[in-house]
């Protein structure tokens, strides 16, 4: 049988899990907010929607390779972790 957790313990879990949403969404924000700082910076001037779209590609890159590199370096630590555990 599984004890039943504490009510220290269930609200610490929730302010890790509340604080990590909010980290991430912040970051999320400044990026957004500072989108066209950055565009500006750079990407060429002769084309700011285009400087804004490679930005946002950017951005998105990275966004979209958290997970890919949470599959492989999930995969590669489960099965070295078993080897050593």
């Amino acid at each position: 049988m599984t004890q039943p957790s504490s009510r220290a313990g269930t609200f610490g879990a929730i302010l890790r899990v509340t604080s990590g949403n909010f980290l991430e969404q912040f970051d999320f924000f400044l990026f957004g907010f500072y989108a066209t700082y950055i565009a500006r910076t750079f990407f060429p001037a002769e084309s700011e929607f285009a400087a804004l779209m490679l930005t946002f590609a950017v951005f998105g890159s990275g966004f979209l390779m958290r997970p890919i590199g949470a599959i492989v370096l999930g995969a590669y630590i489960d099965r070295i972790g078993r080897v050593k555990g």
